[in-house]
C-alpha cells in the first residue's frame, strides 16, 4: 500500500531564475505520481497561485498556496501557508511590506516582520544546508504555532546524520518533522534549464559556474513510495506532509 505523501516545498518559474517548471507541469506530474497534493510556495511571491489553482482544479489535485519567505537578516527560509482568508490577507500584506522597502524585483523581510503578521499562517522552517542546532532552536522558539520543521535530503553523503540531527531537534522542541524534497523542477530532465537559469542569475557561464550549480538533478517531484524509502528512518515526517495539507 502506498504511503500518502504531499510535497509542500514546490517552487515554480515564478521563483524567478530558480524554479524551472510551470505550475501546470508541477500539478500534472504530481497527479501522475500519485501524490496526495502539493503546496506551491514561490520565493517571496504569490504570483503563480492562479495558474496553479486552475491546473489543480482541472486535475482534481489538492493544492495549498503560500510563499517561501526569504529573509535578509540570516533567518532560514520559512514556508508560509495561510490557514484561512485572514491568513491570506496577512501574507499578502507581509509581502507588500517587503517589496515596498526594496528595489524593484526584490523583497526585504526580517524575522520581526513575520512575527508581526504571523497570525493564521501555518509555518514550515527550512533548515539551511549546514545545520546550526542552536540557531534553529532559537528561531523555532520564537515562531507562533502551528509550526513544522522541514527535512530534505541533500544527496551529499551525510543525509542520515543530517536527518538524525533534525529528528533530535524535533524531539527537543516538540515541533513535528515534515519531509520535503525542496522541488525546483517537475522532472530530472529539467536540470539543464535549471543550470542555465542559475548562470543567468549569477552572471557566469556554465563552464565557470562551479559550485553555484545544483550538485545533482534530485530537486524534482518524487512518488510517495520513493519518499517513504528515503525517509525510512523517519516515517512520521512523511505522514506529517499529508496531515499538513
Amino acid at each position: 500500500m502506498s504511503v500518502p505523501y504531499a510535497e509542500m516545498a514546490v517552487a515554480t518559474c515564478f521563483s524567478f531564475l530558480r524554479g524551472a517548471s510551470h505550475a501546470d507541469e508541477m500539478v500534472l506530474t504530481a497527479q501522475a505520481l500519485g501524490l496526495a497534493g502539493i503546496g506551491i510556495a514561490d520565493r517571496n511571491t504569490v504570483a503563480g497561485v492562479v495558474r496553479a489553482h486552475v491546473a489543480a482544479k482541472e486535475a482534481g489535485l489538492r493544492l495549498a498556496v503560500g510563499a517561501r519567505l526569504v529573509f535578509r537578516d540570516g533567518t532560514p527560509d520559512i514556508l508560509a501557508y495561510p490557514a484561512n482568508r485572514a491568513g491570506w490577507g496577512r501574507l499578502c500584506r507581509l509581502l507588500t511590506l517587503g517589496k515596498r522597502r526594496a528595489p524593484k524585483g526584490e523583497c526585504h523581510l526580517d524575522l520581526a516582520d513575520l512575527l508581526d503578521w504571523a497570525g493564521d499562517l501555518n509555518l514550515i522552517l527550512c533548515p539551511p544546508e549546514r545545520i546550526d542546532d542552536a540557531g534553529l532552536e532559537a528561531v523555532l522558539g520564537r515562531l507562533p504555532g502551528p509550526v513544522r520543521l522541514a527535512a530534505a535530503m541533500t544527496y551529499r553523503g551525510d543525509d542520515q546524520r543530517r536527518l538524525a540531527r533534525l529528528k533530535a531537534l524535533s524531539a527537543r522542541t516538540g515541533v513535528p518533522l515534515l519531509a520535503v524534497n525542496d522541488v525546483h523542477h517537475h522532472g530530472p530532465d529539467r536540470r539543464r534549464l535549471a543550470d542555465v537559469m542559475t548562470c543567468i542569475r549569477e552572471h557566469v557561464t556554465v563552464e565557470d559556474a562551479g559550485l553555484r550549480l545544483a550538485a545533482n538533478a534530485e530537486r524534482h517531484l518524487k512518488a510517495p513510495g520513493e519518499m517513504a524509502r528515503l525517509f525510512c528512518a523517519a516515517p512520521e515526517a512523511v505522514a506529517e506532509s499529508a496531515a499538513f495539507l
